[in-house]
């Protein structure tokens, strides 16, 4: 008996025990009932909002989609997922536009080893020179170095056919001078080479321009062969030093490729030739230019390219004219 009451009260101390822990959970559940029966109507207006909304917003996307035009048609490179870049408009003068500078050239001012020097570091100094080199500097680094190949590429080798006419003395500017070095290693200035006569001027940076470049002269050197009156001077020029460094190595083959009788109107040119590129609306250095210039050095016709059939009649009667011209 007295065991019995013993477990009694044991089990009695228990659940003693237990009853916190059951009002902990009674109220808990409790709580939890008060706040699904708060948030329930709150759900259902949110409902009832969006419900309200959405054909409105199906309506107003179907009219987006509507008035939205056909996307244009993304080309990539190769296999690859990058995308092609987009051709940019071909950098160019107008046909006829007279182009070279304002006065007549005059000759290289030839400077010693310390003259040079000394305007380095007088540049360096000048807040003008920098801001000069810094323009400079970011013209470079936001063109692109393959900008002149996908140029090629895009718009063709030709930039545009070149007039039929000469460009009037009154409005032709003239030539700008550049030194350099013929075949036959002497020191020229191509000003002074085409000065009285009809010369045909040709610029070359690349050897992918020769063919450009012969195109016209041997249609040039064909009609006036044998007149004294008319030239064809050639320049070569290579503004890369790396680059510079192997058109010296491969001189011996370009004296050999060159007739013998034109090695003294060859001119070969090192360095850079920004400003002269600009002032020549030379746009894209891959291509070759061919230039007509008077007996005064002034720029009276240009082509650029190959030339085609019209352009090479063309610059055969537009030097006949000029050659009438100089012996009136």
């Amino acid at each position: 008996m007295n065991l019995l009451r013993s477990k009694q009260a044991c089990f009695a101390r228990q659940l003693s025990q237990q009853r916190p822990f059951d009002r902990c959970l009674h109220s808990t559940g409790a709580l939890l009932k008060e706040a699904d029966t708060k948030t329930q109507p709150q759900q259902q207006q949110q409902q009832q909002h969006t419900t309200d909304k959405t054909p409105t917003a199906a309506a107003s996307g179907q009219g987006k989609t509507e008035q939205q035009q056909p996307t244009e048609k993304i080309e990539y490179i190769g296999n690859t997922r990058f995308p092609r870049p987009r051709p940019k408009p071909r950098k160019t003068i107008q046909p006829g536009e007279a182009v070279g500078q304002q006065v007549p050239a005059g000759k290289v001012v030839h400077k010693a080893l310390r003259e040079k020097i000394d305007d380095k570091w007088r540049d360096i100094l000048s807040p003008e020179k920098n801001l000069e080199t810094r323009a400079r500097i970011i013209k470079e680094i936001t063109e692109s170095h393959w900008q002149n190949i996908l140029d090629l590429r895009n718009n063709g080798e030709k930039l545009f056919e070149a007039p039929a006419d000469l460009i009037p003395a009154a409005t032709a500017r003239y030539l700008p001078n550049l030194e350099g070095k013929t075949l036959a290693g002497q020191s020229v200035d191509i000003v002074d080479l085409c000065r009285d006569k009809t010369t045909l001027l040709t610029f070359e940076f690349v050897k992918f321009a020769e063919k450009h470049t012969r195109s016209f002269i041997n249609v040039f050197e064909k009609t006036f062969e044998g007149n004294e009156k008319t030239q064809v001077v050639q320049v070569n020029i290579e503004e890369n030093w790396a680059k510079a460094a192997v058109l010296k190595l491969c001189l011996p083959y370009v004296r050999r490729s060159i007739p013998k009788a034109r090695h003294e109107r060859y001119v070969v040119h090192y360095g850079g030739v920004e400003s002269l590129r600009g002032t020549l609306g030379i746009a894209n250095p891959l291509i070759g230019y061919a230039f007509l210039v008077d007996s005064k050095t002034r720029i009276r016709w240009y082509a650029n390219g190959e030339a085609v059939k019209s352009e090479a009649a063309t610059m055969a009667v537009l030097t006949e004219a000029l050659l009438r011209k100089h012996k009136a």
